[in-house]
């Protein structure tokens, strides 16, 4: 391992032009200029050239009628009598136009500045990707005798459904690299700066749109007034019913099947010592809402949730709209069934629907809670991949969001996912200016080393003497 780590940080400043040059390709699959198929590809290429030189079996795959392909990629040593260690990342961007007058540098330049890679993707998810692309590079210059394969599958789609990816999984796209160890995937967030964690869990998610219909069009509100039903009052009335007053979820059996979290989680939360004053004044709000008996962290990743996210109808003049839609979406933790909670919420919203009106429900997605056990042989090892990366105390914690892939993945390798973030929740994902810290991406590569290094001690360690 000491010379995998002497060779990343001998080599960081060529590693960081490496990932300045991925992130420079504007490979935009959500937002605006999503029809740069060209660029997609470019990006594609990019990481196929990239494993080609490093030896890895590497191709782009084309599901379907995507335009945004897979890179899968396998070290030059794959045997089939090895278990394999997966690695996913995705190369593909939201666009710029969020707004794109809020940048203050070109978002496909790759900018250094105070320590900083300012970049569209540079966070989410090029450059944690890369870290793991680097890490296996280091280790295979210095150890071709693995216990383990490692595989890379790298997708175009993420920011925008996953659907090539969800496709191969779903036709048997990795069998033919079974059996797995176990997936590793950096898309997600550090618990804060310097302060590395292994994500244990997410939670799942049900999203809806509804939509309320009344007249066959928008009418006056004088002449028509009072004698048919308003598609924004019926829909406002419907998703209010979802709530008491207090505004908590007030459907029947929402809760039913939530599995509590153990008192030393409980306690775990509590040391973590999250600043509500200071989350709070980074919301820009005045008070936080509030459940008895659950903490911040509690709430924001071990409690249900219900929002209505989308409203739309009429218009500011005196009409009655002859329709009126909204978008609504539970996020969703262990035990809980995505479709029993759809079919809850809807049951609900169909109740409060009046004779003359119509309501009808569409793009519905869903997907469960992720919840690795902690007590997982690989949890350990993750943990002293962190410590010897970071060279501080990791964290166990979970996130509030969703991401469907960990699930698929997870489902249909059989293995436990580990979820290993090395950006920051301010590093503004999605928004102007994405950054990631270029101390992040040394630590990442040096957390990536450590722990191929760590998996293949452990695989090398009689049962009886394992922890």
């Amino acid at each position: 391992m000491d010379q995998a780590l002497e060779f990343i940080d001998t080599n960081l400043e060529h590693a960081i032009e490496e990932l300045i040059e991925f992130v420079r390709i504007p490979s935009i699959s959500a937002g605006a200029n999503t029809d740069g198929s060209a660029e997609i590809e470019r990006a594609a290429d990019y990481l196929v050239n990239k494993f080609t030189k490093l030896e890895f079996t590497a191709e782009k795959i084309f599901v379907g009628a995507s335009e945004n392909p897979l890179v899968v990629a396998r070290d030059p040593h794959f045997s089939t009598h090895k278990k394999t260690i997966l690695f996913y990342g995705h190369y593909d961007v939201q666009g710029v136009d969020n707004p794109r007058h809020a940048w203050t540098v070109d978002p496909f330049e790759g900018e250094k500045r105070d320590g900083y890679l300012i970049a569209r993707g540079a966070s989410d998810n090029k450059g944690p990707t890369f870290a793991h692309i680097k890490g296996a590079e280091s280790v295979l210059r210095s150890n071709t005798d693995l216990p383990f394969n490692i595989l890379f599958v790298v997708e175009g789609e993420e920011e925008c459904g996953s659907g090539a990816l969800d496709a191969f999984i779903n036709r048997g796209g990795l069998t033919e690299y079974e059996p797995f160890l176990c997936t590793v995937i950096s898309d997600t967030s550090m618990y804060g700066p310097e302060q590395p964690s292994l994500t244990l869990g997410l939670r799942g998610i049900s999203y809806l749109e509804v939509t309320v219909n009344g007249p066959i069009q928008d009418v006056h509100s004088g002449l028509f007034g009072g004698t048919v039903h308003n598609p924004n009052t019926v829909l406002i009335q419907s998703l209010g019913n979802l709530f008491d007053e207090s505004g908590n979820i007030s459907i029947p059996g929402f809760y039913d099947d939530v599995i509590a979290i153990s008192e030393e989680e409980k306690e775990r939360y509590v040391t973590l010592n999250a600043n509500e004053d200071q989350y709070r004044q980074k919301l820009g709000v005045t008070s936080l809402k509030k459940a008895p008996g659950f903490n911040l962290l509690e709430q924001r990743w071990t409690r249900p949730t219900l929002d209505i996210n989308y409203l739309s109808g009429g218009s500011p003049r005196t009409v009655i709209p002859a329709e009126a839609r909204g978008a609504l979406s539970a996020r969703l933790v262990p035990g809980q069934d995505p479709a029993r909670i759809e079919n809850l919420i809807k049951e609900n919203i169909r109740r409060s629907i009046p004779s003359g009106a119509n309501v009808t429900f569409s793009r519905e997605h869903k997907s469960p809670a992720y919840l690795l056990d902690e007590n997982n042989p690989l949890v350990q090892p993750t943990l002293d991949a962190i410590r010897e990366g970071f060279k501080t105390e990791p964290v166990l914690t979970r996130e509030g969001g969703s991401i469907p892939i960990v699930t698929s993945i997870a489902a249909c390798t059989g293995v436990p996912v580990l979820l290993i973030g090395f950006g920051q929740i301010t590093d503004n994902w999605h928004g102007p200016n994405e950054k990631f810290s270029l101390a992040d991406f040394h630590r990442g590569m040096r957390t990536s080393i450590a722990f191929l290094h760590q998996v293949k001690e452990y695989l090398e360690t009689p049962a009886k003497k394992r922890p």
